[in-house]
């Protein structure tokens, strides 16, 4: 009986994420999300003196949210420069599908790059570049050994192209 009712359960959450629509959100659902995504760490009483809604509102809008996973998360956002990551680039690779591993298929590639502790982000993309890489090193020299060392190295990988950044601007 307990497994027909776990069963019944994950049924019933796979029912509801494959029947639901896209979340309606209102200008008190986007102010809240602005002001959370520039500081996850303020409380609910904050946010409602700042924005002038009542605290449950702002529980109930946030528990909402979450529920329909337009809030997944709370992370930290590191100064990477204070860690000593002073250079930022972005990283252009082109892949021919044929030659790439089946491990670096599908996305395979872009998992394993972003286990790097100095891979930020990754983006698959469209057109003529297959995946951007945004990486930090202490210098140019770190983030030049790490595309010709680790992602040059990859099979498949046919191009990479390495924009250094001059400036970063953050939400």
């Amino acid at each position: 009986m307990e497994n027909y009712s776990k069963i019944l359960s994950v049924y019933n959450n796979l029912v509801h994420i494959l029947l639901m629509e896209d979340v309606k959100l209102d200008d008190k659902d986007f102010a809240i999300i602005d002001i959370l995504s520039r500081n996850a760490k303020q409380s609910i009483f904050q946010l409602a003196k700042k924005l002038n809604i009542p605290p449950t509102t702002i529980h109930n809008r946030i528990k909402k949210l979450r529920a329909n996973g337009v809030i997944r998360n709370y992370v930290v956002q590191l100064d990477r420069e204070k860690m000593g990551q002073k250079v930022c680039a972005l990283v252009f690779v082109s892949l021919d599908n044929n030659l790439l591993e089946s491990k670096s298929k599908k996305g395979g590639l872009a998992r394993e790059l972003i286990k790097y502790p100095n891979v930020d982000e990754i983006f698959e993309t469209s057109g003529t570049v297959d995946i951007i890489v945004k990486v930090y090193g202490t210098n140019i020299k770190d983030i030049t050994e790490f595309v010709i060392n680790t992602i040059r190295e990859v099979k498949g990988v046919i191009k990479t192209e390495t924009v250094f950044a001059l400036s970063e601007i953050h939400h």
